[in-house]
């Protein structure tokens, strides 16, 4: 007898009809859930008399007689995204074609179009590629690239998998299209003076460097933006788009730059003026000075917020650079919004037309980071968020792990793996710092994040969550959660490989707790012949100094057995690096826990998020977020044909004003009408009931027992975990370079730099696709 759920009911009666002599008796059985995003999906439980298997996900429902007889129905999860993916990338074709014919008035269009689209069709709950995975794998079969004796392997058509190169990407996506228009219009003012240098253009040519500048910054804040339904679609992360937002800025800094020093040698060279020239007389600070631009007023404040743009340009160019950013990250971040604050004024009053070249990065950060924030405000007025659980790790050097309480309409229904979160603890920085986060098996309605003592922040975190009231109660601070950001698709990703190695460097564990969780689930649906899951070996390198920390995560988070891992050969290393592993800091008691003082609200993730497996529930997100970018548009235009002076400076930065505004009173109304639908809605006293029932359904299939007696030593960890090839190893891993280079491999790593590299010198040859998580926010 097979038991299971989907949310296809009006397919289920089909199947029961068609196939009641093959499969036996089907009833089916109505109940209610909580998805992801707090949603109420209907659920229909399938009890089969003679199905081998019955398996599901939110988009599929597949029902399997045998290894050669399968029925699926409901793949509209999977269409849903693929579509997705294909208009955002069609979107950002039209946008660079765009930029490369210098179309600065209508290169908005075709990315306004692909965020409303893809608001509405996208869906988190699966993988956006597992159609073009499953279409690219039958056509590498055809070319032969799955034989291992062909030579056709080492071909670029033959990978797949890895982070996406965003060297590549950088190139093809921002240097060719502004390289493209640079030529274009040097060359088109050259050749008015049938190239002739003693009469070059030299003024034209020095704005051309401004305009490429321009175009340059005119979507590098969309990569950045939080939640960026655009690199959702395109299964990309949130880092992946920083590189991105970085090369961009680089190139306008440069051309920025370059467009200054040329006008400034025109200056002091052709026109033969003063160093003084460049800042405005006093009449012109007066009101009909800034807001008319009487006389030559205009000229002049052109010319001062030139060298302020310079300014700021070259502050933001030293303050980012990646030692800064390492080490000193709060005067980075403050550095960084204060630059960008004054080059962004300083641009839209330099150039009338600049808010037209800006307008995707404007219209696009704007509609993404305002309902963010807004909801951090309402999550700091409910005193943050609730925390549930401290534990300061012994003999970890002072790492921390803390469990957030999530809200009741929520439901970890898919795996953490790749996802993250930004905190603010207003009352030790305003600065938000991102952290990975997982779940235990056992407590789904809490999230966890661990973190080590190695910063001011940090430092003072794990102060302020020993901060007690009395002897047995702590005093938790206000603690602000964004989330979740990263990729959707990571998990899908991982069981596309037939070899998954994991390699973790300290506390970098935590980036895939979530990932051997969800490998365990996986693996008792791999009787499906089209199962996307194809992992037939597990290798983790776990490389840490920090005997108590292994100790913790060993006791209850890594506990495995080998049936929870069936069809699949399960390897753990746990490399001890460590001076002395004498087994001290297993001596150690656990402190007992101290209550924690109740204040905040259970963590609800980001209202605007969508990603909803019923389309109908993606109309409301999708309809505030359509409103919100085609509305700030529309001010845009507005305010650039009919409010801006074409000689006043000051009324050219009224617009950021009026997008600020018009951005919070519909953000405003969307988390109002949000919390007003049904999704949203507390559950009822039935519905939780159902809701645990449901639970214990699959209490049989998904749960086993993870009690372990506590360990007190090196060598009883390496008795207790002989069922589970668990190996604890001294000294650092000797990694050669055919470590990670059996065919069809996924490397994931997650560590520092220096394991990054040599990580990546293993995987040189080509067979393995590599992935990284690392942090450079």
């Amino acid at each position: 007898m097979g038991k299971y759920s989907t949310n296809c009911p009006e397919r289920v009666e089909d199947i029961a009809s068609s196939n009641y002599d093959s499969y036996g008796s089907i009833k089916t059985e109505s109940m209610w859930t909580r998805g992801d995003h707090g949603e109420k999906s209907e659920f229909v439980r399938l009890v089969t008399s003679d199905v081998k298997l019955v398996n599901s996900d939110d988009d599929n429902l597949v029902v399997q007689r045998d290894e050669h007889d399968v029925i699926r129905a409901c793949p509209l999860g999977y269409v849903r995204n693929f579509v997705s993916y294909v208009i955002a990338v069609g979107a950002i074709v039209v946008y660079c074609r765009r930029v490369a014919l210098g179309n600065y008035e209508k290169h908005t269009y075709p990315l306004l179009v692909a965020t409303s689209v893809c608001s509405l069709l996208y869906t988190s709950n699966t993988s956006q590629l597992q159609l073009g995975r499953k279409l690219v794998r039958r056509i590498s079969n055809v070319f032969g690239c799955e034989s291992k004796n062909s030579s056709l392997q080492k071909l670029s058509f033959c990978k797949r998998g890895g982070d996406p190169n965003m060297d590549l990407v950088n190139i093809l996506l921002v240097l060719i299209p502004i390289t493209v228009y640079a030529v274009t219009k040097v060359c088109g003012h050259m050749s008015e003076n049938d190239f002739d240098i003693n009469r070059i253009p030299h003024k034209h040519i020095a704005n051309d460097f401004g305009k490429i500048s321009a175009f340059a910054m005119s979507a590098f804040l969309v990569p950045v933006a939080r939640h960026s339904i655009l690199l959702k679609c395109l299964g990309l992360d949130p880092r992946h788009g920083l590189r991105v937002h970085i090369f961009s800025g680089y190139i306008a800094v440069v051309t920025g730059l370059i467009h200054g020093l040329y006008w400034i040698s025109i200056w002091a060279f052709i026109e033969k003026k003063e160093f003084w020239d460049i800042f405005p007389s006093s009449k012109c600070w007066s009101q009909n000075g800034l807001i008319e631009g009487h006389g030559n007023c205009s000229k002049q404040f052109v010319n001062l917020t030139g060298v302020i743009c310079g300014l700021c340009f070259v502050g933001l160019s030293v303050t980012s650079l990646w030692w800064i950013r390492r080490n000193y990250y709060r005067f980075f971040y403050i550095c960084h919004v204060v630059f960008s604050a004054l080059l962004l004024y300083g641009l839209l009053m330099h150039y009338r037309k600049m808010v037209l070249y800006l307008s995707p990065s404007l219209v696009y950060y704007f509609s993404s980071c305002i309902p963010a924030l807004l909801q951090a405000y309402v999550s700091w007025m409910k005193e943050g968020s609730r925390i549930t659980d401290i534990v300061h790790i012994p003999g970890s050097r002072g790492c921390v792990e803390l469990s957030l309480q999530l809200d009741q309409r929520q439901r970890l229904e898919e795996s953490l793996f790749g996802k993250y979160v930004r905190i603010c603890v207003p009352d030790i920085s305003k600065v938000w710092h991102p952290f990975t986060v997982y779940n235990n098996r056992d407590d789904p309605n809490n999230i966890k994040l661990t973190f080590r003592c190695t910063g001011p922040f940090t430092r003072k975190l794990s102060k302020r969550l020993s901060l007690s009231k009395s002897s047995s109660e702590i005093l938790t601070p206000e603690i602000i959660v964004d989330g979740y950001h990263g990729v959707d698709d990571r998990l899908s990703k991982a069981i596309d490989h037939e070899k998954v190695v994991i390699v973790a460097g300290g506390v970098g564990i935590v980036s895939y707790i979530s990932l051997l969780n969800s490998l365990c689930s996986a693996t008792r649906s791999t009787g499906c012949s089209e199962s996307p899951f194809r992992i037939k070996s597990l290798v983790i390198h776990w490389i840490c100094r920090d005997e108590g920390l292994i100790r913790h995560f060993l006791n209850h988070y890594l506990k495995f057995e080998n049936e929870e891992f069936r069809n699949v050969s399960f390897q753990m290393f746990i490399h001890h690096t460590s001076e002395s592993s004498n087994g001290n800091t297993y001596a150690e008691e656990w402190t007992d826990h101290q209550e924690l003082s109740s204040r905040g609200k259970p963590l609800v993730p980001y209202f605007l998020s969508g990603g909803h497996a019923k389309l109908m529930k993606n109309v409301v997100t999708a309809t505030v977020f359509s409103l919100l970018t085609w509305g700030n548009f529309r001010i845009i235009s507005y305010y650039y044909n009919n409010v801006q002076n074409k000689a006043g400076v000051l009324t050219r930065t009224y617009v950021l004003a009026a997008i600020f505004f018009y951005s919070a009173v519909i953000s405003a109304f969307g988390f109002v009408v949000l919390h007003m639908m049904s999704w949203h809605s507390e559950d009822s006293a039935i519905q939780m009931e159902k809701r645990e029932n449901f639970k214990k359904d699959f209490s049989s299939v998904m749960s086993t027992d993870t009690s372990l007696d506590d360990l007190s030593s090196l060598e009883e960890l390496e008795k207790q975990s002989k069922a589970c090839e668990i190996q604890h190893l001294k000294g650092r891993p000797n990694f050669e370079r055919d470590t990670f280079n059996a065919p069809d491999t996924g490397v994931f790593v997650c560590g520092p730099a220096s394991l990054l590299q040599l990580v990546r010198d293993c995987c040189i040859s080509g067979k393995c696709a590599m992935y990284q998580e690392e942090f450079e926010m």
